[in-house]
């Protein structure tokens, strides 16, 4: 069994900050944040061959995949919710996708000059690989600044 330097992996806190400015209301972000997140997340961030990307909007409901046949993959749970401004999720990284530790996710919507402005924080805690800050910074880029962000702006055109 090999084991990792302790320059590439430690005991480390890493915290992601990001802000993105949507063209639509509020409702509409929320919306297609809690509802139809399994159809705007990327595939390519999918862990396995899931079959359906789902959040339960609730307190205790999961953020998963869904491989079907009773397999799949948790991603989150969700322990705080107050529609249509915050949606708070704690996480754990498994040693396969780059962990061990835990991850707290905090997404909070708010309006300015007729935009939704959605913040996101993700803070993270345990065994972390020295590039996981740049890797959460563009992941999560990726699936909010780019994906949710055109998601909800051409569902506006149409």
């Amino acid at each position: 069994m090999g084991t990792a330097s302790e320059d590439t992996l430690a005991v480390r806190a890493v915290r992601v900050e990001m802000d993105v400015e949507i063209e639509g209301t509020m409702p509409r972000v929320w919306k297609a944040l809690v509802e139809e997140m399994g159809t705007w997340w990327p595939a390519s961030f999918y862990a396995g061959k899931a079959k359906a990307f789902v959040l339960e909007p609730r307190v205790g409901g999961r953020m998963y995949e869904d491989w079907g046949g009773g397999g799949g993959l948790l991603w989150y749970t969700v322990v705080s919710l107050d529609p249509p401004r915050t949606l708070e999720l704690a996480g754990h990284l498994f040693p396969a996708y780059g962990g061990p530790a835990t991850t707290l996710v905090r997404i909070e919507l708010s309006e300015r000059d007729g935009k939704t402005l959605l913040r996101l924080t993700d803070a993270i805690h345990g065994h972390l690989a020295t590039d996981t800050d740049a890797k959460l910074d563009t992941g999560w880029k990726e699936i909010f600044a780019k994906a949710f962000k055109s998601y909800v702006e051409q569902r506006a055109k149409e």
